[in-house]
């Protein structure tokens, strides 16, 4: 009896494997189940008398992807948003599986996430109730907060194509845009207990008193009011950091440097379009 059980966990564990495999490469509608029967080397009747069909063969390999990376990511309540926002971004992309499956599911089946047991959606409950503490922000920003961290780690593993129209060639340097989404995390929030609390915004923006002409005023007291400022503040200083990059670029180019290396040194920042428009301005 107990090698028939230890043969029927294994046939199962070779099912999972080779379900996991084939959903993430084909989706849950051109996955096919004789396929992943051929894989695991049992006959297709199996698949179905063990798990019912194929939809419901698809939520149990995205649970059981969902728990092995939950026992490998370290909690965002055990840790702090930069830390966080790397470890997501080395998990998936070491391990693209998971992220392949869930955006196949959201382009199935839209906003029905379906469950097991109720187990997703205690998992994504006891998240939201930890950012709520951890930040201490109310529950309309709560889900927000975890969306924004998710999608800093994910995005640019999700679109490769789109990563590699905004970074050029700098698209392969991962290490460098995992830095950077780690560094944007801990500058939108604050987690330093002995620093007053503030809504979470881009630190790296924000000035204790504004400049009219250069000269420093009272910050505006209003919510409203103190992030227009902030943002007007912003706009100025990129029009004038374009302004300076524009004017570099010209004085290199009437060096010598060819457009198409200038464009190369400003990848990530300045389309190639956008570089040859303004060297013939």
């Amino acid at each position: 009896m107990t090698v028939t059980m230890k043969r029927s966990d294994a046939t199962k564990q070779a099912l999972l494997r080779a379900a996991r495999d084939e959903f993430a490469e084909y989706g849950l509608a051109g996955a096919r189940v004789d396929r992943i029967a051929e894989a695991a080397g049992v006959n297709k009747e199996r698949i179905y008398g063990l798990f019912g069909s194929k939809d419901k063969l698809f939520d149990v390999i995205l649970i059981d992807t969902m728990r092995e990376f939950m026992d490998v990511v370290q909690p965002l309540a055990e840790t702090e948003p930069g830390e966080y926002v790397g470890k997501l971004f080395d998990y998936h992309r070491e391990n693209p599986q998971l992220l392949r499956l869930l955006l196949w599911e959201g382009l199935h089946r839209g906003t029905d996430a379906h469950d097991i047991d109720g187990w997703r959606a205690q998992h994504y409950l006891r998240k939201f109730d930890r950012a709520k503490e951890q930040f201490d922000v109310d529950a309309s920003h709560a889900g927000r907060l975890l969306l924004a961290l998710c999608g800093l780690s994910n995005w640019s593993l999700a679109v490769p194509q789109t990563t590699r129209l905004l970074l050029g060639a700098d698209a392969e340097n991962q290490g460098a845009t995992r830095e950077f989404m780690m560094e944007f995390a801990r500058a939108a929030l604050r987690t330093d207990k002995s620093i007053p609390h503030r809504e979470p915004v881009n630190e790296l923006t924000t000035e204790s008193a504004s400049t009219v002409d250069g000269t420093a005023t009272d910050a505006p007291t209003d919510p409203v009011d103190r992030a227009a400022q902030r943002l007007r503040e912003a706009q100025a200083a990129a029009d004038a950091a374009r302004d300076e990059l524009a004017a570099a670029l010209r004085n290199a180019h009437a060096d010598g440097t060819s457009a198409n290396q200038l464009a190369r040194q400003v990848s990530g920042t300045l389309s190639r379009p956008v570089v040859l428009r303004l060297l013939a301005d």
